[in-house]
Parts: C-alpha cells; sequence; structure tokens
C-alpha cells in the first residue's frame, strides 16, 4: 500500500506541476463536452482487444496481471508495444478533432507509473501518454486521464 501512495503523490506532484502551466482553454461552464474513450490502448481488457489474449493460447491470461505473470515477460513486452504503436496513433487524434469532438479520455494503469511487490505487469506506457498528450494539444483536444487499478479506485484527472 505504501508504494500506491508513492505513486499517487508523484503523479499528483507531477499533475500540480502540469497543471500550473496548462491553461484550460475550455469554457466548463457553456461548452459541450463532445468526447470518446480511448479504452483499450495503455489498459488492456480482453472485452475490448481479445486478440491479445487470444493470440496467447493460455487460458489462465484474463487480463493485464495475468499477462505478464503467464508468459515471458519479454514476449509479452513485444506484444504490447506494437499493440501500443499501433492502436491509436497521431491520425487518430486528427480524426476526433476533424469529427468535432474536443476531449478523449485515456485510461492508463497505475502500474505505468510503478511496479512493486513481485507484481507482473509490463510497463512501456508512459512514451505513449506522452505522445497522446501532445497530439492533443495539437488537435485542440483536451484529456482526460483515467488512473485504472488503484485500490483507492479510479483516479481522473483533466490535464488539458
Amino acid at each position: 500500500m505504501s508504494s500506491l501512495r508513492g505513486v499517487l503523490l508523484l503523479g499528483l506532484s507531477v499533475v500540480s506541476v502540469s497543471l500550473a502551466a496548462v491553461q484550460p482553454g475550455f469554457n466548463y461552464g457553456s461548452d459541450k463536452v463532445r468526447g470518446v474513450n480511448l479504452g483499450g490502448w495503455l489498459v488492456i481488457e480482453p472485452w475490448i482487444t481479445p486478440s491479445l489474449f487470444d493470440n496467447t493460447g493460455d487460458s489462465r491470461i484474463i487480463d493485464e496481471y495475468t499477462f505478464g505473470k503467464y508468459q515471458d515477460h519479454a514476449k509479452a513486452y513485444r506484444t504490447l508495444k506494437t499493440h501500443w504503436d499501433s492502436w491509436i496513433t497521431e491520425a487518430d487524434f486528427r480524426k476526433i478533432a476533424a469529427a468535432g469532438l474536443n476531449h478523449v479520455r485515456l485510461p492508463i494503469g497505475y502500474w505505468a507509473f510503478d511496479v512493486s511487490g513481485g507484481e507482473p505487469f509490463v510497463q512501456g506506457q508512459l512514451p505513449y501518454l506522452d505522445k497522446a498528450v501532445s497530439w492533443a494539444r495539437k488537435y485542440g483536444i483536451k484529456v482526460i486521464i483515467d488512473l485504472h487499478g488503484a485500490s483507492v479506485g479510479h483516479i481522473t484527472c483533466n490535464l488539458l
């Protein structure tokens, strides 16, 4: 639990520094939020990305925890890197903006920031979070980051 507190404090520190430099640029009191969820990219789930799980050939692999636990770490990383490189791209952000949407919800697991206590999670998501924020800024889209899997529940932060 102390590791989770550290992650949350680190995350909140980063958020507070980021928020100091970010101007919302969106009138939440009167402008309509139009958005889309980018689930299945930085947090994999079998109902969104079933092929990632089916292709392992191991029926014990049912979530991101078991994805890292029951297969070779290097193989799991290669599979996830290929997925992260292709599931959402800058072209998607361009299309989202062109469709008139102004927000994206971006789930990311706490394990992207910290893996401890023998947790088998595979890391590598943070560069993609950075890309998403850059692409969103480029196309005038606000990002709502949803921290998944924290034992205190999901934590949502609107960064842009």
